[in-house]
């Protein structure tokens, strides 16, 4: 893979991973906001749910990256 497609994919990754985590605050503040209504665990399971499916994409992204990293840095030596 040739230094310039390596830094394109860093960049694609690196962007996908910020709004993965976004997607993971949000969440975490609607879980905070449901505490009060009385459907919590209806909407709780929902949220657990799509959180789990989240950080997994989110560790496979952050993976990504570093792998990136490395062979940029192979490269670039």
């Amino acid at each position: 893979m040739n230094r310039r497609s390596l830094k394109q994919r860093l960049l694609r990754t690196r962007i996908a991973l910020k709004q993965t985590l976004t997607r993971i605050l949000d969440i975490n503040k609607k879980r905070k906001a449901l505490h009060d209504l009385v459907e919590l665990q209806e909407h709780s399971d929902k949220l657990d749910d799509e959180l789990k499916v989240l950080n997994q994409l989110a560790f496979n992204q952050a993976n990504l990256v570093k792998r990136y990293e490395k062979e940029l840095a192979v490269i670039e030596a």
